[in-house]
């Protein structure tokens, strides 16, 4: 794969829609704390983020949550650097075994379901007692594969090319603050 060139990567940028402003997500991000707290009350849960795109989420959520939890991840891929998902990949499962355990999946995006869907079948599989979700963005899709929904969402866009605040757009761009969509051609 070639670099690109800070330019081209200015120009990506510049051809993109601001779709949440950091402040915007940070309201969201509290707000989903809030239902979680209520969703999770009585349980001190294993937390787990969905790597690379669910880190920020998961770091931000954590610290507004007021329930006792403890915190792991998984790393799993679909994009692998590019603007189509493709299969699950998996590179890394949870250290802490999950049977008789309430697990938070903390995840940046929905778009069809195939990740939560497989990553909710894994925690079933290790004996999870109960299993529920949190995604910052869910993507607004006309038909979608999988009925299973997450318990908590953020935010809503348009099914549109997202990056941003974990997101990436080819490798790049999980670093800003404001989450951006690429816009249509």
């Amino acid at each position: 794969m070639t670099v690109p060139k800070q330019e081209d990567l200015q120009q990506i940028l510049n051809k993109s829609d601001l779709i949440y402003t950091q402040t915007e997500i940070a309201a969201a991000v509290i707000q989903m704390a809030a239902v979680t707290d209520q969703l999770l009350a009585g349980t001190r849960p294993i937390v787990i983020a969905v790597m690379n795109g669910g880190m920020p989420l998961t770091a931000d959520l954590i610290r507004a949550l007021k329930i006792y939890s403890r915190l792991d991840y998984l790393q799993v891929a679909r994009y692998q650097d590019k603007t189509v998902g493709g299969q699950l990949h998996w590179h890394k499962q949870p250290q802490h075994a999950l049977a008789g355990e309430t697990v938070l999946l903390v995840d940046d995006i929905f778009d069809e379901g195939d990740t939560l869907q497989e990553l909710v079948s894994y925690c079933k599989a290790q004996g999870a007692k109960q299993i529920f979700s949190a995604v910052l963005l869910y993507k607004n899709k006309q038909q979608r594969k999988h009925t299973l929904m997450p318990d908590v969402i953020g935010l809503e866009v348009a099914d549109r090319y997202v990056y941003g605040y974990g997101m990436d757009y080819q490798g790049y761009f999980r670093d800003l603050a404001d989450i951006y969509a690429l816009r249509e051609v």
